[in-house]
């Protein structure tokens, strides 16, 4: 697959489990960070997007599998998931670390860039978090009306 600047979009390992809408979630996060960092480059904030791994939360109870499955991947699952406190070292990294070693608008996981995520975001080109960072600024000016 190409983007409209020709740039071709990196190829995701596999589908994953994660729902659709989780997914996209996280990629207009990435988007929006992005777009946030060009905007305020003149001043002294910084931006950054943070992915605290995959934690044990309750986000699973809406992916759509039946329980048996459920039950037969939970010992599985509770081996290679995170805590709570190992995913929020994730967030407490990127606020505390010197932001001279940060790249800003930069996605960080585990102490670092999240390199597939952003190499995926890069091939993407820049067009679609130009047109998300629109959508977003119409969607507050109805509010304000």
């Amino acid at each position: 697959d190409f983007v409209k600047d020709g740039r071709e979009i990196p190829a995701v390992k596999k589908k994953g489990f994660a729902p659709t809408g989780y997914c996209d979630s996280k990629l207009m996060n990435m988007l929006t960070c992005r777009q946030l960092a060009l905007h305020l480059r003149d001043t002294n904030v910084t931006t950054y997007s943070v992915s605290p791994g995959f934690c044990r939360s309750e986000l699973g109870r809406n992916v759509e599998m039946p329980i048996f499955k459920k039950m037969l991947m939970l010992p599985i699952m509770r081996m290679v998931q995170r805590t709570s406190v190992q995913g929020a070292q994730n967030i407490i990294f990127a606020t505390i670390l010197d932001e001279n070693y940060m790249v800003n608008g930069a996605m960080y996981q585990d102490g670092r860039v999240a390199e597939p995520e952003t190499l995926y975001v890069d091939g993407l080109g820049d067009d679609l978090g130009k047109e998300l960072w629109k959508f977003s600024l119409d969607l507050v000016d109805e509010k304000k009306q």
